[in-house]
């Protein structure tokens, strides 16, 4: 690495910039930035940089059903990189995050489309849906974030695709 190199390196830090980080995006931008009570969901892990990002937070009454979220986002997807969604949630509570990554953008759930959830539960053919217990979180007076990493099929399992 050239002493330039170095120099602008030590003046960044000096100056206190960070790694860069994914922008927040999403509708509810703003409770995250404002310190509202939301979820901010940092969702990683794509396969591939194409496809529609589907977000949805549930309440322990209507988890995964149809219709049933809180609130969702559904956002363009062009990056493999990580990706900050923020969500709005009507207040302090128990929530739970379901991400689906709609690979072809054909509005299906099909087999080569990834998903996953909060808490990060592992997913096999037999449990495609863990419970609310499993994935849900406390969320109080101002954003929480919270890590989803996309599961795919892999022949008969269901993994991150860096495993």
């Amino acid at each position: 690495m050239s002493k330039s190199h170095l120099l602008i390196g030590a003046a960044l830090l000096a100056a206190g910039a960070t790694a860069a980080r994914p922008a927040i995006v999403g509708k509810d931008a703003a409770a995250c930035t404002s310190g509202k009570p939301a979820m901010l969901v940092r969702v990683s892990g794509f396969k591939r940089p194409t496809g529609i990002l589907k977000v949805g937070v549930y309440e322990a009454d209507r988890y995964l059903v149809r219709k049933g979220t809180v609130r969702k986002v559904k956002l363009p997807i062009h990056s493999t990189g990580p990706v900050d969604v923020c969500l709005a949630v009507p207040g302090p509570g128990r929530y739970a995050v379901a991400v689906h990554h709609d690979l072809n953008a054909n509005g299906e759930k099909d087999r080569q489309d990834g998903g996953g959830y909060s808490g990060n539960p592992r997913l096999s053919i037999t449990n495609l849906k863990p419970s609310f217990s499993r994935t849900s979180v406390s969320v109080g007076g101002a954003p929480r974030r919270v890590g989803v990493e996309l599961q795919y099929f892999k022949g008969l399992a269901i993994r991150p695709i860096n495993s």
